[in-house]
């Protein structure tokens, strides 16, 4: 005997990929307008602010305006922080904002579940804000964040 407890049964519920998904996705999205905010805005930690214009918003990058983090978030946690993230930054007129959702490295097999379910509100939701988004540049945290260019 080595003495060694046995390892815990991974508790991990998994999702796969399929219509149920999706509707589950569907309806977080038909109903986030109707959750009330039980939270403040999400502490919005101060870049350098970077008011020049450039051709685009991944040349010539000095650092994001506004930048939060969403390490530890649930999905649900982390889509309704982002609403509030983005629309008090386009509020105050910032132009490039950082949203770290790590790489999903804690996933396991089904991949980055906090960047798929934001960029999935980006894209239904984000077209009165958003001029583009894409992964953040390596150093600024690469496919574990989402650089955006607010309009």
């Amino acid at each position: 005997m080595s003495g060694k407890k046995p390892s815990p049964p991974d508790l991990e519920i998994d999702f796969l990929e399929t219509d149920h998904e999706d509707r589950y996705m569907q309806e977080v999205f038909d109903h986030i307008d109707r959750v009330p905010d039980k939270e403040p805005l999400p502490k919005i930690t101060h870049g350098k602010k970077n008011k020049e214009k450039h051709d685009s918003p991944f040349s010539q990058l000095s650092g994001a305006d506004e930048q939060i983090d969403l390490h530890g978030k649930t999905r649900e946690e982390a889509i309704m922080i982002v609403q509030n993230f983005i629309k008090t930054c386009h509020a105050q007129g910032l132009r490039h904002v950082l949203i770290i959702t790590g790489k999903g490295q804690h996933s396991g097999n089904h991949g980055p579940v906090l960047k798929t379910a934001v960029v999935q509100w980006l894209k239904k939701n984000g077209h009165p804000y958003l001029r583009e988004f894409r992964d953040a540049p390596p150093r600024f945290g690469g496919s574990g964040a989402i650089w955006v260019e607010l309009k």
